[in-house]
């Protein structure tokens, strides 16, 4: 997979870009209409982001969802007034807000792409991960079930982190911030951003982002302060539990549903950014005996070993869960090892998963689902503490730049 270090095409890239662009438009259009009658945007999205195009913000923020990605609104919203101005219809409001979260997750693939060409990653990987990008199965789900927040987040995300390695702080703090307030699970950035810096420049980083979280949690709190707190308290873990978790077995049956243990249901999320902090914390401690910057390649494991924790340890995780585990992975593995093997693996079989299989004695779900996190896991943490070290690290030096 490593070839000589070249620029790529220049025509390569553009029929990537055009690549993506045209499958954006294709799962932008594809699913999800039934969203604006009686789906998750209808019910959490739509009466929010209406008042919004309209100019009307005191309506705006009294209607955020509940579940903290009102922020995914405002951010989609030119997008979204563009679609409303075109066409004046629900739908294509709906619509056009997707393709942005869409374009920005598979424009980051494309730059992905020609990066690795810079560092002479071989074609079919550079290919590949713009495939997965713009086109992995929960990318469709996202959309058909109303969240297209979560490749716009796992896109903040990932670019926040590559920002941060090449030593762009104010961007990675915008990036950072613009995360954050997308949904709450983007405070698993937070972290890694951090580590790619250094002390001085980690003051630029937290600046901008600070402003954005805080310009965004002042606002909500002044104009609907009623729903401020009720966002602030009121998001929590569903209550149906799902054999795609670690605490299956711990369900129990209530009527019809299996309900996982009060404890974890209220606690799981929390549970998922401790134990982020904890390898962030012990990779920290490495870099600062060692007296060496945690690399690039660190920081995305980091990042993708929260997303997986996010994945393992929700007891009612949904199949647009995945997105943000399964491209941050590819964006780690292809400078762990050239290639992004094992990330497709994942998408696949997580995406056979929830959609193939998910009807089936819930132990063989449970049973798929814990052998493709687990190993994950296993491979992040592994890579995290450089044992053994990096597969890249010893063929082509370049690679973890």
């Amino acid at each position: 997979m490593i070839t000589t270090l070249a620029e790529p095409p220049i025509l390569l890239v553009l029929a990537l870009a055009l690549g993506v662009v045209a499958v954006s438009f294709w799962t932008a259009w594809w699913g999800g209409s039934w969203q604006v009658t009686g789906g998750d945007y209808s019910m959490d999205y739509a009466p929010a982001l209406n008042p919004l195009l309209s100019g009307h913000l005191g309506a705006f923020f009294a209607n955020l969802p509940t579940n903290g990605a009102g922020g995914s609104l405002l951010l989609r919203a030119p997008f979204a007034l563009f679609g409303k101005l075109l066409v004046d219809s629900p739908l294509a409001t709906f619509r056009l807000g997707n393709l942005l979260c869409l374009l920005t997750l598979g424009g980051l693939g494309v730059w992905l792409a020609q990066d690795m060409g810079k560092r002479g990653v071989g074609l079919t990987t550079r290919v590949g991960i713009v495939a997965l990008y713009a086109g992995a199965p929960a990318l469709l789900e996202a959309v058909y079930y109303g969240h297209p927040e979560e490749p716009l987040g796992a896109a903040l995300c990932i670019a926040a982190v590559l920002a941060a390695g090449v030593k762009r702080p104010w961007l990675a703090g915008v990036l950072l911030g613009a995360a954050a307030i997308n949904k709450p699970w983007g405070v698993l950035a937070v972290a890694p951003v951090l580590l790619c810096v250094s002390g001085r420049q980690q003051a630029k980083v937290l600046l901008p982002a600070g402003a954005i979280v805080g310009g965004w949690f002042v606002s909500s709190a002044v104009v609907a302060p009623a729903r401020f707190a009720q966002a602030i308290h009121g998001a929590e873990t569903g209550l149906v539990a799902h054999p795609q978790d670690l605490w299956w077995p711990l369900a129990h049956t209530v009527g019809v549903y299996p309900l996982p243990p009060e404890i974890v249901s209220a606690h799981a999320r929390q549970l998922a950014v401790a134990l982020a902090l904890l390898a962030a914390l012990v990779l920290a401690l490495r870099a600062y005996r060692s007296r060496e910057p945690v690399s690039v390649q660190q920081a995305l494991a980091l990042l993708t070993f929260g997303f997986a924790l996010r994945c393992l340890l929700e007891p009612a995780p949904h199949d647009y869960y995945e997105l943000p585990l399964v491209v941050a992975l590819a964006a780690w593995e292809e400078r762990a090892r050239g290639s992004i093997v094992i990330s497709l693996i994942a998408a696949i079989g997580l995406s056979f998963d929830f959609r193939r299989i998910n009807e089936l004695q819930p132990a063989i779900p449970y049973a798929l689902y814990l052998s493709i996190l687990l190993p994950v896991c296993a491979l992040l943490v592994a890579d995290m503490l450089e044992y053994p070290r990096s597969v890249a690290v010893r063929v082509n030096p370049a690679m973890t730049r």
